[in-house]
């Protein structure tokens, strides 16, 4: 293949689709249909600055000089994210790029020079670093299917009951963080270069100086069989429950828990890093996961993935649900400077004791006759948090007074001791209430991706093909949110539009 070519700048592909435009639609009738049918799709498309893909990907390219000329990288990516938009199949795009001229148009290909099925394969290759389109070996013994139910909106509990505590301690062994590349690291530069980045700076993720971050995993179902393909003769012998190898479509698949449709599923679990700021619930890190891990294990490896990719961004607050209540996680982002938002889950905690005194649901001491103390503000420079006794605040008698004070038993609880118990926003609070509203967030950022574009449709059955598609989504999020932007700066008819670029 030939080194790759000098891609062309957003403004050359702009001017390309604008002088081809006028070649195909130049009736009156045509500048119409354009009018009527593709003018936002027009907007959206070229709105999506993709120079820098020729330069992200220049080490997947060879360095012969023979062959046939590569097409422009950005042309692709940017046809991959329209076919993405229309949620079609690589062969109905293809068949739509050689019909449909302002769909190669707006991919950066002349109507009559499209590329075909195999260019995209070949393109999809070049975004897996990986050698195998899978992780681990197809050929394996099968993994059986776990026969202890779980409940109703809770998540399966991990197998190792203190692995959040080994991971959390290894984590935090040193304040660098240690990184081993990834697959999918390609497409995460991608992501983050061409759509993250520019989001920020249009003021789409809050502030990058205290990133406020919330993160929750949703089950992804395989297309493929759970079961395998038999690879030895022992059912002809009559063995129908042999333990010999398989081959599986999708070795890096396994069971996991669905607690909202209270069924075992097989596949993987995605787990999504979204801005809490985002007025659209905009992504950060997508991460794709085992299916049988739990959501906290997830978090605390994503987590340190994502402050790897984002070495400028503060992340001043962490918003997750009550699956991520264990200490060691507590305990890690304390270590980071970073404030949690995290539901206590009752569940598995009993009944919370501190000092001798009961603790309530909402991290507030409970006095000997069950009576809630008062918040007596903060003490300063000491970082806890003062606590009186409610009689004498509200000065009626108590029946069983436990101290003979005339100021009132006080009662301190310091984030420092049990950051669990006593996060640094006071779980009884209206500004507690109002940032944990903030966590919805990301199951609307979910949604998009496995409602409104239809993730799991595909049937895929292989890591690259779950994690090329779930980046792509989340690129067409970015591009959605920058549309509605667009739109409510009142975007230009597609005359002024067509005008201001032959100007230019």
């Amino acid at each position: 293949m030939f080194v790759i070519p000098v891609a062309r700048s957003h403004e050359a592909y702009l001017q390309f689709v604008v002088e081809q435009l006028h070649l195909e639609y130049h009736t009156p009738a045509s500048k119409v249909l354009l009018q009527c049918f593709y003018s936002d799709l027009i907007f959206w498309a070229t709105s999506i600055d993709l120079s820098q893909t020729a330069s992200l990907l220049k080490d997947r390219y060879s360095s012969k000089t023979k062959g046939r000329k590569p097409r422009d990288p950005a042309d692709l990516l940017r046809s991959t994210l329209l076919m993405t938009k229309f949620q079609m199949s690589v062969d109905d795009w293809v068949r739509s790029l050689r019909t449909t001229p302002v769909y190669a148009i707006l991919s950066g290909f002349p109507p009559d020079s499209t590329p075909g099925v195999g260019t995209f394969y070949d393109f999809f290759r070049r975004l897996w670093l990986a050698a195998s389109p899978h992780l681990t070996k197809r050929n394996k013994r099968k993994q059986r299917k776990p026969r202890k139910k779980g409940k109703k909106n809770q998540k399966q509990e991990p197998k190792n009951p203190k692995i959040t505590e080994k991971l959390v301690a290894r984590a935090l062994r040193s304040d660098k963080i240690h990184y081993s590349p990834k697959a999918h690291d390609l497409l995460q530069q991608l992501f983050q270069t061409l759509f993250v980045l520019p989001s920020a700076a249009k003021g789409l993720l809050g502030d990058p100086s205290s990133f406020r971050v919330i993160g929750d995993g949703s089950p992804v179902e395989t297309g493929a069989r759970a079961y395998g393909k038999f690879l030895c003769d022992c059912r002809k012998k009559g063995n129908w429950k042999c333990s010999c190898e398989r081959q599986f479509s999708d070795p890096d698949a396994d069971w996991g828990w669905d607690s909202y449709r209270e069924k075992y599923y097989y596949g993987r679990t995605l787990y999504m890093f979204c801005a809490a700021d985002s007025p659209y619930d905009l992504p950060v890190y997508p991460r794709l996961f085992r299916a049988s891990w739990h959501d906290s294990v997830s978090w605390i490896c994503g987590y340190r993935e994502l402050r790897h990719w984002y070495p400028d961004w503060k992340v001043g607050e962490a918003i997750l649900d009550s699956a991520h209540d264990a200490l060691p996680i507590y305990t890690m982002l304390e270590h980071d400077d970073v404030s949690a938002i995290i539901d206590l889950n009752l569940r598995r905690s009993g009944k919370l004791v501190y000092n001798d005194m009961e603790i309530d649901k909402d991290g507030v001491p409970v006095c000997p006759i069950g009576r809630k103390m008062i918040c007596w503000g903060k003490c300063p420079g000491r970082q806890r948090v003062k606590w009186r006794c409610p009689a004498k605040v509200g000065k009626w008698e108590c029946p069983h007074p436990c101290s003979p004070s005339e100021y009132g038993r006080t009662f301190y609880t310091s984030t420092t001791d049990n950051p669990r118990l006593f996060p640094r926003v006071r779980r009884d609070s209206k500004e507690w209430k109002q940032r944990y509203a903030l966590r919805t967030g990301v199951e609307r950022c979910i949604k998009r991706q496995k409602i409104d574009y239809k993730l799991e449709f595909s049937k895929g059955r292989s890591s690259r093909h779950w994690n090329i598609r779930v980046y792509l989504i989340a690129m067409c999020q970015h591009a959605d949110a920058w549309m509605e932007e667009a739109k409510k700066a009142n975007l230009p008819s597609l005359d002024q539009w067509f005008e201001g670029h032959l100007a230019a």
